[in-house]
């Protein structure tokens, strides 16, 4: 009971970081979305989602069913998780949206999803180039484009 409780306050924890981080590229407005917008607006959901399950469980005059301890796979994995999107928003500036997205999703279509390497980098490539035309020439938003300048 007190490890669920940790752990959906780390989730939070984990959303404020976010936000903090991502606040560093700027928010921009409804009108003209800045490259942090969507990290932001995730951010507070992640944010939102854990201190309500927390006050939830807390506020609860009955207790929950017990769930399922995690594995050590299950932990590491979603560490990994959190470490390439924290990772991600570091270096977002620096790198540029659409090489970074590249490297993200294939890491994460190899690792997590386990897709072959030639899958996972046909995927990441195309799901980089997808989300850069929606994000910068339909939707008109700002990316970094770091190194490619």
């Amino acid at each position: 009971m007190m490890l669920e409780l940790i752990t959906k306050l780390l989730w939070a924890a984990v959303g404020g970081a976010i936000i903090w981080l991502a606040s560093g590229l700027g928010i921009g407005s409804v009108d003209e979305p800045g490259p942090g917008m969507m990290s932001v607006g995730l951010g507070i959901v992640m944010v939102l989602i854990g201190l309500g399950g927390a006050a939830k469980q807390l506020l609860s005059r009955r207790p929950e069913w017990p769930s399922p301890p995690w594995s050590n796979a299950m932990i590491l994995r979603a560490a990994g998780v959190v470490v390439l999107l924290a990772t991600y928003i570091v270096l977002f500036e620096k790198i540029g949206f659409l090489i970074l997205t590249f490297a993200l999703m294939a890491a994460l279509l190899t690792a997590f999803a386990q897709l072959r390497l030639v899958w996972a980098l046909s995927l990441a490539a195309a799901l980089s180039i997808s989300n850069y035309a929606l994000f910068k020439l339909l939707l008109g938003t700002q990316l970094p484009a770091g190194i490619l300048g």
